[in-house]
């Protein structure tokens, strides 16, 4: 894959990270009665982003230090 077009990938990912996280879809989860390994679903979503996020990272991390 090429540089630039895995950089746009990782831009388009963190925007909709940051649509996720914040009010306008954060609401949709925003309901703390069904839980998802004991936790509220607000901080289970939460979580959830921030593993991808991480993941998202290792992988351009990767990318980069193979070329």
């Amino acid at each position: 894959m090429k540089k630039p077009l895995l950089h746009r990938l990782v831009i388009a990912f963190f925007v909709l990270y940051f649509v996720a996280v914040t009010w306008p879809l954060a609401m949709w989860v925003s309901d703390p009665l069904p839980l998802v390994f004991g936790l509220p679903l607000p901080l289970a979503w939460s979580i959830l982003w921030i593993l991808l996020g991480f993941v998202v990272l290792l992988i351009l991390d990767w990318y980069q230090e193979r070329s």
